[in-house]
């Protein structure tokens, strides 16, 4: 298992450097929407190591056809340069009948045609595999998902880039069953970690918050399944978007390295490299 780290603002680079260079992590994942402007090299030359690309604001479920092709246009040049592992999105809805949301709305998981000629349709333009994240239920969509994600994965040939702790907070919020997510965990690659939280708005709901260390449950599910999500290729990316502090992400990135030790000594020499 290679563990990274969400690399969102330029204002972290030095500490994902560093993170690099201590082999707290093997890889760094972008939210590439946030690098589009950014020259290519400077961003290759940046991170001489592996990098997963996160889109987070396509809302190709949403946008126009004309609106995604310029944006798929826009991704593939920095896939084509950096050859990412994995490109993952988001299965949300951030203005359904032209509302926004405060909090992204999960899918209408009954919706299912739709859906399945939106995710095809940007998979094409962007050329590659597309791994989409489930979603943090917080409504009965959770029991709903596993099985929409096996169906949608067969008929269209996208991944699942499946988040740990947003299964954990849809069972949470709803009482949706892990168990039930486990062949999706046996047969993807790449995966998603982080902590969570009480809603500030209503602390009865439980919300991906990406501002805490990892749950205690999180980490015993990572552990009571750790067979299932190590294998050959796989990554798992945390993720801190909010209270970035360094001791307390070392001290989280260390609790995955001891659920998933390094596999071979030698995979991190480019990376140690490439981290100076």
């Amino acid at each position: 298992m290679q563990i990274g780290f969400n690399f969102t603002l330029n204002g972290t680079l030095d500490m994902v450097r560093r993170m690099l260079r201590e082999r707290q992590i093997d890889y760094c994942e972008l939210l590439i929407d946030n690098f589009l402007n950014v020259p290519v090299k400077e961003l290759a030359d940046a991170f001489e190591c592996p990098v997963g690309f996160h889109i987070m604001l396509s809302k190709f479920l949403e946008n126009d056809r004309e609106t995604l092709e310029k944006l798929a246009k826009q991704i593939r040049i920095f896939i084509d340069a950096l050859q990412p592992v994995y490109v993952s999105d988001h299965l949300l809805r951030f203005a359904p009948n032209g509302r926004n949301l405060f909090y992204l709305g999960e899918i209408d998981y009954a919706q299912y045609d739709p859906v399945r000629n939106r995710v095809e349709q940007w998979q094409d333009m962007l050329g590659v595999q597309l791994h989409l994240e489930n979603y943090p239920s917080i409504m009965d969509g959770g029991w709903e998902q596993p099985e929409f994600f096996r169906k949608l994965c067969r008929e269209t040939g996208a991944g699942v880039l499946f988040d740990a702790s947003n299964a954990v907070v849809a069972r949470h919020n709803c009482g949706a069953s892990l168990d039930a997510w486990n062949d999706v965990i046996s047969s993807t690659r790449h995966f998603h970690v982080a902590g969570y939280g009480p809603s500030f708005l209503d602390p009865r709901v439980i919300v991906d918050s990406h501002d805490r260390e990892m749950a205690p449950d999180t980490l015993e599910f990572l552990r009571s399944m750790r067979a299932a999500f190590d294998k050959p290729g796989s990554t798992i990316t945390y993720e801190r978007d909010f209270e970035i502090e360094y001791d307390s992400i070392a001290i989280d990135l260390e609790r995955l390295r001891e659920i998933f030790p390094h596999a071979e000594d030698t995979t991190n020499e480019s990376l140690v490299a490439c981290a100076g």
